[in-house]
C-alpha cells in the first residue's frame, strides 16, 4: 500500500501553513526547554564540582599539615643527639 496517498482529507493551503507554523512553534518550545534543561544540569554539575574540589583541597591541606608535622618531629628527634 502506498502511504503517500493516504490522507485524512483534503487540507486547504491555509490549514497546511497553520500546521507548519504550529509544528515550528512546537520545535522552538522543545528546543528552548532542552536548552534550559542543559543549562540547569551544567550549573548543578558546576556546583557539585566546586563542592567536591573544595572538600578535596581541604583533605589535601590536612594531609600536608600532618606530613609536615611528622617530618618536623622526625627531624627534631634525629637532631637531638647532635645537640
Amino acid at each position: 500500500m502506498n502511504t503517500s496517498t493516504l490522507t485524512v482529507g483534503r487540507t486547504s493551503q491555509g490549514q497546511a501553513s497553520t500546521l507548519r507554523a504550529d509544528a515550528r512553534q512546537l520545535h522552538e518550545r522543545l528546543a528552548r526547554r532542552a536548552g534550559l534543561g542543559l543549562l540547569a544540569w551544567g550549573r548543578r554539575r558546576d556546583a557539585q564540582r566546586t563542592h567536591t574540589a573544595h572538600a578535596q583541597r581541604r583533605r589535601n591541606e590536612l594531609a600536608a599539615a600532618h606530613l609536615q608535622a611528622a617530618d618536623f618531629q622526625r627531624i627534631a628527634l634525629l637532631a637531638q643527639p647532635l645537640i
